[in-house]
């Protein structure tokens, strides 16, 4: 059975479970396959599909900063933060709009509280935010913390008269359709995403990704697009084990930091975890104090690897 994460390039007008679905009819209906985070119907772009045992690491994909790049109009706020939505308001926007959008990024960085749109997968009482919303029913939903780690305001599209384009980098949970809202009503005038695409996903790119028409036709071998688990340990701070102590992992024993030898820094901070490799293995946990390495998640990648 094939085990690693298949990076795909989701269009704009395909769900997110419409795409596991296809995954599992082109592996084999008894295969394991889930996601690392889903993407709005809406967007496109990055959308990493687990395949077999991997399926065990969707907490750790979903936890990885995420890049994204957006186009919005200013002047328009809609019900569902972007395109699609009805209109809610219409303002002016200024004439010095992109000089005072520059000026206001600044605020959204670092931690701060968001509240999602109403159209979303957030879960209010055991039900999606979107299915509540489309019952006719209100919903209140309760602000989030989300970090922006960086925004870039890139350059407009030639023509397109208050269209603007942003480079977000953001923690996991964070809604760009939120985001753009709060942009438009502090500029005062409305504002929603007309496209949004998902870049990367830590370390994975969709530069690496393969098309949906390869993907959903069969054109394509998918085994052989698969990234294995050991380059997806390249996201954290990571070490490989020798026989003897891989040995001891699967076994869940824990086991000498010492006795490890150091791979990467990666991406991700050690206090949020480290991946350990070996012969058929991969393995998640933490540093102890005492100077131990403790697995949480042990995946055995017998023949795979």
């Amino acid at each position: 059975m094939p085990n690693g994460l298949l990076l795909l390039n989701k269009p704009a007008g395909v769900r997110s479970t419409v795409c596991v679905a296809i995954a599992k009819r082109r592996f084999n209906k008894e295969f394991k396959v889930g996601h690392g985070g889903t993407l709005d119907s809406t967007a496109e772009g990055l959308l990493v599909l687990l395949v077999g045992n991997a399926t065990r690491v969707s907490d750790l994909v979903m936890d990885l900063p995420k890049l994204y790049e957006t186009f919005f109009l200013l002047g328009e706020e809609r019900s569902t933060d972007d395109y699609s939505g009805d209109l809610l308001f219409r303002g002016t926007p200024p004439l010095n709009a992109r000089p005072l959008i520059e000026k206001i990024l600044p605020s959204f960085y670092g931690v701060r509280r968001q509240t999602p749109p109403g159209i979303s997968a957030v879960r209010v009482e055991g039900q999606r935010a979107h299915a509540i919303v489309r019952s006719g029913r209100e919903v209140a939903l309760a602000c989030r913390q989300v970090a922006i780690r960086s925004l870039a305001l890139l350059p407009s599209p030639e023509g397109e008269r208050n269209v603007f384009a942003l480079r977000v980098s953001c923690s996991k949970g964070t809604y760009i359709r939120s985001l753009v809202r709060d942009i438009g009503r502090k500029v005062g005038c409305g504002a929603h995403v007309l496209r949004l695409i998902r870049r990367e996903t830590g370390s994975l790119s969709l530069q690496d990704a393969i098309s949906f028409e390869e993907f959903r036709d069969g054109t394509e071998d998918l085994s052989r697009r698969m990234l294995p688990l050991s380059r997806f340990a390249g996201n954290f701070y990571s070490f490989e084990a020798d026989g003897e102590h891989a040995e001891l992992l699967k076994n869940g024993r824990t086991v000498p930091l010492s006795s490890l030898r150091f791979l990467s820094p990666g991406i991700q901070s050690p206090l949020r975890g480290v991946a350990v490799t070996g012969k058929n293995l991969f393995s998640h946990g933490q540093i102890l104090r005492e100077g131990l390495y403790k697995p949480r998640i042990n995946i055995l990648l017998e023949g795979t690897e």
